[in-house]
């Protein structure tokens, strides 16, 4: 009984040896050993003075100032505007227009209201029908933009030809389609409040410039100018 107890002893003595690594280091099977050898070394991590920490701080703030005075590149480039457009079948060609020169990813538009403009226009038709076959007439005949007035009022069913910011300049454009066979073309008398579009064209570089003149022919009563995003 006591040699049973004596040998015992003597393994629990043995085992504890042998987990200390009093016999030599010992290697350790699975995931430890790998996360022991990426643990970070105690003897290099120091509390910072502070001191360290102002100077940290303050290369942090004069690395960000840097940042901010430093100009991004300027993608957009300088910005043109063309035109007021006014009424839905004008945009509508000046879209069709920016797509085939390739400028309508460069473009946007911004519209207000503008009042003091002239229309000028061929009198109502006794129906919508007749209107529009007025219309496609008037489109035979190489006129651009005849538009058939649908709201209620007194010009329902009227086909619009363009509005003019001076009745004198709308009352001359009046006759001249007249003689061009849209009979009966008028100006009218008082003025009236319009939805006005611009068109801004981004990037204009050398080329794009070159694409911008040859949209402004199709539009040539409208002037080409540098961008005035600050008006209403």
């Amino acid at each position: 009984m006591r040699a049973l107890f004596l040998l015992l002893l003597l393994l629990n003595l043995a085992l504890f040896a042998w987990l200390h690594a009093w016999f030599g280091a010992f290697p350790v099977r699975g995931p430890e050993p790998t996360r022991l050898d990426q643990q970070i070394a105690a003897e290099r991590i120091r509390v910072l003075t502070d001191r360290e920490v102002q100077q940290l701080e303050r290369r942090a703030g004069e690395a960000k100032r840097t940042a901010s005075a430093t100009p991004l590149p300027d993608a957009a480039g300088p910005c043109v505007q063309i035109g007021e457009f006014i009424g839905e079948v004008q945009l509508a060609r000046v879209r069709e227009k920016l797509t085939e020169t390739k400028l309508a990813d460069r473009a946007s538009v911004r519209s207000r209201e503008l009042p003091g403009w002239y229309q000028v226009y061929v009198p109502p038709a006794r129906s919508l029908a007749d209107a529009e076959q007025r219309a496609d007439q008037l489109r035979a005949q190489g006129l651009r933009e005849p538009l058939v007035v649908k709201e209620e009022g007194e010009l329902r069913y009227a086909i619009s030809l363009g509005w003019f910011r001076d009745r004198d300049a709308a009352v001359r454009q009046a006759a001249l389609l007249d003689r061009r066979g849209a009979k009966g073309a008028r100006a009218a008398d008082k003025p009236a409040t319009v939805r006005s579009t611009r068109v801004l064209i981004r990037g204009a570089d050398t080329a794009v410039m070159q694409q911008v003149e040859a949209l402004q022919k199709e539009f040539p009563q409208q002037k080409v100018q540098a961008c005035a995003e600050a008006a209403p």
